[in-house]
């Protein structure tokens, strides 16, 4: 089942996360053209799910659904992958919270997006690259509950951040100080996929019922 994918420019390639593994795929490549797994990437175990994925140079971060471990692996210059750090859920979040959904990283930054224990609600905390707490998040608005754990964390490359609350349907921009603002009032009705142009001045989101595809432009 595929979870999630990303671009790493280090190494020109599309990273691809499904559920228990990690493929890489170079579009460049001549048919056929499969994906490669990486058999040096493994979850913990197989009762661990993989959540989501986000390069940073030469390394990329794997979160474990809700938080359960985050897992930051390195490729050398010869195209080998080895595990430079395991970070637990105490590590990233703090100790009420439910656990972090989706790990992205801009050219400075790491930023996680948390659901809040006491009352559900979502925050993106700012980390440095060990996983340093550099900046708390405000909260947002609150998830259905805590087995519906669904959203979606986007970074916009100029210390902002996109994010959408999947049950309520509403796209939050965080500012480089922290401050929360709602894109749009009216709420989008099932979003399924949002994606930013190269220079972050606009966005794309695909809907479904109805299905369509809808372009902003940001702020």
């Amino acid at each position: 089942i595929l979870v999630d994918m990303c671009w790493m420019p280090s190494i020109s390639v599309f990273v691809i996360l499904t559920i228990h593994s990690v493929y890489l795929y170079d579009p460049m490549k001549s048919q056929p053209n499969l994906p490669v797994k990486i058999d040096a990437i493994q979850p913990l175990d197989r009762s661990h799910v993989l959540a989501s994925i986000s390069p940073f140079e030469r390394d990329i971060y794997i979160n474990y659904h809700k938080g359960v471990h985050l897992d930051q692996y390195r490729v050398s210059l010869t195209s080998q992958w080895s595990l430079e750090k395991r970070y637990s859920k105490a590590d990233c979040c703090e100790a009420k919270d439910i656990g972090m959904r989706d790990v992205r990283c801009d050219s400075q930054y790491i930023c996680l997006s948390i659901m809040q224990q006491d009352d559900l609600k979502w925050r993106l905390d700012i980390m440095s690259r060990d996983m340093k707490r550099i900046r708390r998040g405000t909260v947002m608005d609150a998830g259905e509950n805590q087995h519906k754990f669904f959203s979606m964390l986007i970074p916009l490359h100029d210390q902002r951040w996109l994010f959408v609350n999947w049950h309520t349907n509403k796209l939050w921009m965080v500012d480089q100080q922290g401050k929360t603002k709602l894109i749009k009032e009216t709420k989008i009705r099932n979003i399924r996929n949002v994606c930013i142009s190269p220079n972050g001045s606009y966005m794309a989101i695909r809907t479904e019922k109805p299905t369509a595809l809808k372009l902003y432009k940001l702020d």
